[in-house]
């Protein structure tokens, strides 16, 4: 402004000034409220911004929740993380996210901080623990939002649960068809409810038939034990069974059967995979039966010894008793032929413990089991053993005592338990390589009958202990198969027993049977058949066909004087002869024979009497074979029973009498099957 004394000049002035700031005036009025306009549509746009958030937050159908970067605080959470995962929302925002991501979650710090680095993290599968203790799987995405003033985490949790699931089964499906052994999924009562075409193919039926089944229809009979607790609580809790099924084709298969519970469709079955175990019992038999030759051809030795000590005895006396004779002194040589007959005795003993001991582990049936007292047993087991412990040629000494408790009755098959006492006593010596004392003995404690073997050896390893019983675990490199025990287990199992051992490094190893007490059968049941007389004559015609000469002029002389008439034939076909004339109350035939056995023999007696339509000839078969005999074979063939050689004829005299008489007719046994020419 130009200083002037003119009024007039400065009143323009100022009016110019005016207008120029009214004009200034009205551009920022203008200005503001443009500017006022914009920020009421801006916080009109984050109003609706927010409210669609919060509508996207509460209402998406998955799970969102918004963490603190430092303090891993969940800040907030939409309905559905809390639905899914069983808290409310009250306590979800109490929590960490680690507290509700599976225990021992790791990397969640990691992964934060690549947010912060990055602004968002790629989608990573996480498992997510519920309230009730439940994982279920997910997909984690995420990125950093401004919360509450605050750079926050959100993440997106997608549930993959099912998906997985889905996955799983197209897995498990290829592995269920593709797998080399029968798989098969039952449910709680056995009912077939999936199989694989391997199942199929090995029992022998088509799918469909197969899952309108049980699995007790392969039951075998005679072995339903198996099945009596049922799939809950015996078959199906994810331990290994053996069982044998038997095939459509009426075979039966051993299998291996590692049953597991399962969910299938929704309710609770079993999953079973089963592996066919025939070559490798087969394979086990072998190796057992060459564990039984070796044990026996250690003995060989000591029973060879045996038997020469008891041929001397017999040569002595019989010479002595021949001199005796001839001299006129009657009653020494009648106690000289007494001292044969007592050779003759501790003989056949050694022969039946050496047979008892080879045909062991043959399969036999339960109706087939005997009682009896376990000392006896362990006396027998001593006894077979000594040429292994006893007067040693390399001067190493053993002691072996026995103690039998009273009372110590077992019910079973003797042979069976026979080869695990020879194996325990076997390995007692064996863990004693320079000498000790070996000590057996029974006793009852708690409903069981107990038998410890107890060794001086260097005792067995704590890591070796829970394998012992394991098939083909040894130590003893190729001087063993390291079935031995692996075969007792399995034998004493079968009876409902158990073998415990304990052990000390230096201290040596003691090996415990436990089997379940029987009480001894009465009188009534033990008491011999009473003697009996033929229903049609006042004696009984006895057929006796052998080739072998001198058996036949023995047992004519025996029963020369007595009411049983020996009719002698040495073949076959002269037997047939005797048969067909008539009036034989009784056949006892040699097994092996030059022109036909005693098999054919059997059968061809059974033709004549069915032909003819005359009551069947009692069959009595005579062998000393040591292998047993097929019991359709011999059923077939007609023979009612089985006599094993040698035989005193006394016993021989009430297995006659029992037979014919039909009061007393004793049923065939298979225990009877036993023997060899």
């Amino acid at each position: 402004m130009h200083s002037t004394d003119d009024p007039a000049q400065l009143i323009r002035e100022l009016e110019r000034l005016l207008e120029v700031s009214e004009r200034k005036s009205d551009i920022l009025t203008n200005l503001l409220m443009e500017a006022t306009a914009e920020f009421e549509q801006a916080l009109e746009r984050v109003s609706v911004s927010e409210a669609n958030f919060r509508a996207i937050f509460e209402n998406a159908p998955e799970a969102i929740y918004i963490i603190d970067i430092e303090t891993h605080g969940l800040l907030d959470c939409n309905p559905f993380l809390a639905r899914w995962l069983g808290y409310s929302r009250e306590e979800l925002l109490s929590m960490r996210v680690e507290d509700i991501l599976e225990p021992g979650a790791k990397g969640v710090g990691e992964n934060i901080r690549k947010v912060v680095d990055d602004g968002l993290v790629y989608i990573l599968e996480r498992s997510f623990r519920k309230k009730s203790g439940r994982l279920v799987e997910a997909e984690v995405t995420g990125t950093l939002v401004k919360y509450e003033g605050k750079e926050c985490f959100v993440a997106l949790v997608r549930d993959i649960t099912e998906r997985k699931q889905i996955e799983a089964l197209g897995r498990y499906k290829e592995l269920f068809e593709n797998v080399s052994d029968p798989v098969f999924i039952n449910d709680a009562e056995g009912n077939f409810l999936e199989v694989n075409d391997v199942a199929c193919g090995r029992l022998g039926y088509p799918r469909k038939r197969l899952l309108e089944m049980n699995i007790r229809d392969f039951r075998i009979p005679g072995r339903e034990s198996i099945f009596v607790e049922g799939n809950g609580r015996r078959f199906g809790n994810g331990k290994t069974l053996q069982m044998d099924l038997m095939t459509r084709q009426g075979e039966d298969v051993p299998f291996e059967i590692h049953a597991r519970p399962v969910s299938f469709r929704g309710s609770p079955a079993v999953l079973s995979v089963a592996r066919d175990l025939t070559i490798r019992k087969k394979m086990e038999e072998v190796l057992i039966k060459s564990e039984r030759l070796k044990a026996l051809g250690e003995m060989a030795g000591g029973v060879a010894h045996n038997f020469n000590n008891l041929l001397q005895m017999i040569m002595g006396a019989g010479e002595a008793a021949l001199e005796k004779l001839r001299s006129g002194q009657i009653r020494d040589s009648s106690e000289a032929i007494e001292n044969i007959i007592n050779a003759s005795r501790r003989g056949t003993d050694m022969v039946r413990r050496i047979r008892d001991f080879t045909v062991s582990g043959i399969e036999n049936r339960p109706e087939e089991y005997r009682i009896f007292d376990i000392g006896e047993l362990m006396a027998e087991a001593v006894e077979i053993t000594k040429p292994l412990w006893k007067n040693m040629a390399d001067g190493v000494k053993y002691r072996l005592n026995y103690f039998r408790g009273p009372g110590c009755f077992v019910r079973s098959n003797p042979s069976e338990l026979y080869e695990v006492l020879v194996n325990l006593i076997k390995n007692g010596l064996e863990a004693m390589p320079a000498g000790g004392r070996l000590t057996l003995f029974s006793w009852l404690e708690g409903g069981m009958v107990h038998l410890s073997i107890k060794d001086q050896g260097e005792g067995i390893p704590k890591e070796n202990l829970q394998r012992i019983f394991e098939p083909f675990f040894t130590t003893k490199g190729l001087r063993s198969s390291g079935l031995g025990l692996a075969s007792s287990y399995g034998i004493v199992k079968k009876y409902d027993g158990d073998i415990v051992v304990e052990s000390e490094p230096g201290k040596g190893t003691t090996f415990t049977l436990l089997l379940p007490l029987t009480q001894k059968m009465g009188a009534a049941s033990e008491s011999k058949p009473e003697t009996g007389r033929s229903s049609r004559n006042s004696h009984i015609r006895f057929l006796l066909i052998d080739d072998e000469i001198n058996i036949l002029r023995a047992m004519e002389m025996y029963f020369e004087d007595s009411e049983i008439e020996v009719i002698s034939a040495n073949s076959g076909q002269k037997g047939m002869e005797v048969v067909e004339k008539g009036d034989v109350d009784l056949i006892l035939c040699d097994l092996g024979m030059d022109d036909m056995n005693g098999l054919e023999m059997g059968k061809r007696v059974l033709t004549f009497c069915l032909e003819r339509n005359l009551p069947k000839i009692p069959f009595l078969l005579y062998t000393g074979m040591i292998r047993q005999l097929d019991l359709k074979r011999l059923e077939a063939s007609g023979v009612d029973r089985v006599v094993s050689k040698p035989i005193s004829y006394e016993e021989l005299k009430e297995i006659i009498f029992g037979t014919v008489s039909p009061a007393s007719c004793s049923p065939f046994r298979r225990s009877d099957r036993q023997g060899g020419r």
